[in-house]
């Protein structure tokens, strides 16, 4: 086995083609170290050209999506007819994203004054379009819903709104290979459905309700101004529901997206949180996922996510702002359960651990049902084995799946079908519900779908490298130079991770401690930063070391500086 690193990985640098590599590099001027890790992604120099300037020439015509005409036509004689409207989205970010732009358009159209929106109660009404959704549409009088991250799946809800007189659109993106819309719905927009011939089958839902708005508003005189600002939503639902930013499409969406954060004008609801976020200076992807997210996510996982559409409706700075603080608290709360419940759940886990870890307690025991998706995920990284976290509340059982790659994360719950309530997601995530006293059957089927699949055994996980260098690279200007470099290679987020680069010749000389649980030290003429790497601190006094991690830059108090985040450390 090759030489583990602290954390216990493999290393493994990618192959790339160094012709490629040079042509990139004398092509497009590019820093050597930033022509390899972009050699990794794209190796025409066109397409490589493409790909660090993503343009809004890269939307897609929305009549491409299969659908949208027909859409179009229900929802104009809608307008028309002065019917009610209600919009239905997911609680997480990807939802009520897609409700802020569904929203905004149809008002600008005119139906604000018929116009509503559900967002289901995580803790009441369960995931997805539900049958209580749609019968009580029915009981308002609602003559059109329009669905945004649910809908494809929710078949018997689509046939309940028809059966009372009410007309289903679905802009959804959760479709599984092989699986059917819902018939009865008027129109399903979701790229990845049969027949469809949108290029970007990996477009989130809020890119979905950006593609319908951006159809609705065609005639508008302000449409592109609209758009613009409609992107910096689409943005951070399509950096938080972690969808491939490789596609050309969604890297414009993100891009910019965050030039409109950066530069634009903002509502007090969205001021508000970005201040409250700490969010400052140069806006990066890495704050759409790990700062904006988390928060607007909070209130779906603890509390009710209509407190976001609330935030960015609210038009006083004095109780955006309280509403936005709110919401922080919310994220701070979600925070604390979440560690208390990682921790336990590592204690439970016998070692080697299983083929699938499948782990589960009593809601009023604190395993919070709105958090086991974020500690299943943290599970799985710890032991690299696909991971099921379940909340038991009386006889029902709500639980969250993050898996590895080699094990779907549907297909396993397919194989346990007969004793779930309902199931769904992607193949690296899902959810589902059933009778508490089923789990023990579960976490059978679980472990024999993954022992099918080669997990007994699990390797180290192995961690990919773009590049290596020594640590003269990191000396000023150099390090300056190669830090716009890769951060130029962005947004980044999934199908484009920041480029993971090798510094070897480390001597990690004056560690510092910051915080309670993590470090820095200087590389060359660079702060390095080790979250949570304070439990290595005594081994890395013992030598030279070779460590990985993202070079870019960190912003405080108005001053940029390049930094190094630090992934991992091994002995040369």
């Amino acid at each position: 086995m090759a030489l583990l690193s602290l954390t216990g990985k493999q290393w493994k640098l990618r192959d790339t083609d160094r012709t490629v590599v040079r042509t990139l590099e004398q092509q497009l001027h590019l820093h050597p170290l930033v022509a390899e890790c972009l050699a990794s992604r794209v190796t025409d120099p066109d397409a490589a050209r493409l790909w660090l300037r993503p343009s809004l020439d890269h939307l897609h015509a929305p009549e491409d999506l299969m659908g949208m005409p027909i859409a179009l036509r229900r929802i104009r004689a809608a307008i028309e007819a002065r019917e009610s409207i209600r919009i239905i989205t997911d609680y997480d970010v990807d939802g009520t994203a897609s409700s802020l732009i569904l929203q905004g358009a149809l008002r600008i159209l005119g139906s604000g004054g018929l116009l509503s929106y559900h967002i289901p109660d995580r803790f009441n009404e369960g995931y997805g379009f539900s049958v209580k959704a749609a019968e009580s549409a029915a009981a308002d009088g609602i003559g059109l819903i329009i669905t945004a991250d649910i809908g494809v799946r929710d078949h018997e809800a689509v046939n309940t709104a028809k059966a009372n007189g009410i007309d289903v659109i679905i802009c959804d993106h959760h479709l599984p290979a092989g699986a059917s819309v819902p018939h009865e719905a008027v129109a399903v927009l979701c790229p990845p459905q049969a027949g469809c011939p949108y290029p970007n089958k990996a477009l989130a839902a809020c890119g979905v309700s950006l593609k319908l708005a951006q159809a609705l508003l065609e005639d508008h005189p302000r449409r592109g101004a609209i758009i613009k600002s409609m992107l910096k939503v689409a943005a951070i639902g399509t950096v938080a529901d972690v969808v491939d930013l490789a596609t050309p499409e969604n890297r414009a969406i993100v891009t910019h997206g965050l030039r409109g954060l950066q530069n634009g004008v903002h509502t007090p609801g969205l001021r508000a949180l970005l201040e409250v976020s700490g969010v400052e200076g140069e806006i990066t992807a890495e704050d759409l996922g790990f700062r904006l997210g988390p928060r607007i996510n909070a209130a779906g996982r603890l509390a009710e996510a209509t407190a976001v559409i609330e935030l960015f409706d609210e038009r006083d700075p004095a109780r955006a702002r309280g509403r936005a603080q709110a919401l922080d608290r919310l994220n701070t709360e979600r925070r604390r359960i979440q560690s208390s419940l990682v921790d336990q759940c590592l204690e439970q886990i016998p070692d080697p651990p299983p083929p699938f870890v499948v782990i589960w307690g009593e809601e009023a025991d604190g395993w919070h049902r709105g958090v086991v998706g974020i500690v299943a995920a943290k599970v799985r990284d710890h032991v690299n084995r696909p991971t099921a976290i379940v909340a038991v509340s009386g006889a029902d059982a709500r639980g969250s799946v993050r898996s590895t790659p080699g094990v779907h994360a549907v297909q396993a719950l397919d194989t346990a079908a007969t004793l779930l309530l309902g199931h769904g997601g992607h193949p690296a995530a899902a959810g589902f519900s059933m009778a508490a006293e089923h789990l023990d059957a579960l976490r059978d089927r679980l472990n024999a779908f993954a022992s099918g699949r080669g997990q007994e055994g699990a390797e180290a996980p192995v961690v990919e490298i773009d590049a290596e260098c020594d640590s003269d690279t990191l000396r000023t200007p150099d390090a300056d130079v190669l830090a716009q470099g890769l951060s130029d290679l962005g947004p980044h987020g999934k199908g484009n991770p920041a480029p993971t680069i090798q510094v070897n010749g480390v001597h990690p000389a004056q560690i510092r401690p910051l915080g309670d649980r993590h470090i820095r030290f200087n590389i060359g003429d660079v702060e390095a930063v080790w979250w949570n790497g304070r439990v290595h601190s005594r081994a890395l006094t013992a030598g030279t070391f070779s460590v990985i991690g993202s070079l870019g830059y960190n912003t405080w108090r108005g001053r940029r500086s390049v930094r190094f985040t630090v992934q991992d450390a091994r002995p040369d």
